[in-house]
């Protein structure tokens, strides 16, 4: 992956932190079905679980800003 530019950095990490509702620099699984549902209004709560064990690359049970940033610039339209 090639590194994004400041700007689209800046406006990916923007994304990132309206979702994190708690502010405690991850996004967790709630915080995901909510992200989820905005981006594809028909997807099920099993999607947002499936999606979301995938984002969560190291299995800690949140995403971190890399793994975000990950899944953002690959395949976020998939859903």
């Amino acid at each position: 992956m090639n590194k994004p530019s400041q700007e689209k950095l800046d406006y990916i990490r923007e994304n990132f932190d309206y979702f994190d509702e708690d502010k405690n620099g991850h996004i967790e699984l709630k915080e995901f079905v909510r992200l989820l549902k905005v981006i594809e209004p028909s997807a099920t709560i099993e999607q947002a679980q499936e999606g979301f064990k995938i984002i969560d690359s190291d299995h800690n049970g949140s995403i971190e800003f890399d793994e975000f940033l990950t899944w953002w610039e690959s395949c976020w339209w998939q859903y």
